[in-house]
């Protein structure tokens, strides 16, 4: 396994022990966490803090009937699709990080790939949330995306291969942010095709004239 090179910032290293990171954020954080020793040894340091401090907490008086309404909202919950995989995409090929591999299986509608340009293909996932689109991103060997502007913010976590950018070169388990008005070209290591768990809250811009032949690609759906 290479080394980990990108990292998540330590403030959303903290938000995640504290259960307090979005949901599309947090299943990067935890698909980075399965190749990254530092920061799973980090996250147990803050999780303990985190533990002391609730132990010196003072208790406070909660509702009798608090329990009830939980559980009664639980029960409210719609149930989940029978785990079922029907993506002919393969994905079994990969060995994914544990969180993935339940978005993949447990999915109501299992991500198949679809092709976004000559050199990317991409897979959404259902995660029950609206801000993020969360999606599987594969470049093909050698493969070029078009060069593009970052619309909001947007994760990315390397599972399988590499890729580079103008920037640097991104190994299995690197974690990358990326802000409104980042632009960059990623391109694929040509020893293999490179797949990224990616959660974007804003399309891409392409930064080509003729980007606009592509939009209806380039469309988010959060689901």
């Amino acid at each position: 396994m290479s080394k980990v090179n990108h990292h998540p910032g330590s403030a959303m290293l903290v938000d995640f022990s504290a259960g307090n990171l979005e949901t599309a954020p947090s299943i990067c954080v935890s698909a980075h966490l399965h190749f990254c020793a530092k920061c799973r040894n980090e996250l147990l340091r803050l999780d303990q803090v985190g533990s002391k401090l609730m132990s010196e907490a003072e208790p406070i008086e909660v509702g009798e009937h608090l329990l009830d309404s939980v559980m009664a909202k639980i029960d409210q919950l719609p149930e989940r699709a029978a785990n079922v995989v029907r993506s002919s995409s393969k994905m079994s090929d990969v060995r994914y990080p544990h969180l993935v591999n339940k978005l993949i299986n447990g999915s109501q509608s299992s991500p198949t790939w679809r092709r976004m340009s000559s050199s990317v293909d991409v897979a959404q996932f259902a995660t029950g949330q609206k801000e993020y689109e969360v999606a599987l991103h594969k470049i093909c060997s050698g493969g070029k995306t078009p060069r593009h502007d970052h619309g909001g913010r947007e994760f990315t976590v390397v599972l399988k291969g590499s890729f580079s950018d103008e920037q640097a070169v991104y190994n299995e388990g690197d974690f990358l942010q990326r802000e409104a008005g980042d632009v960059h070209q990623p391109i694929g290591a040509k020893n293999g095709e490179c797949i990224c768990l990616s959660a974007l809250a804003a399309p891409i811009k392409l930064s080509n004239p003729f980007g606009f032949l592509m939009k209806p690609w380039l469309r988010i759906n959060p689901m």
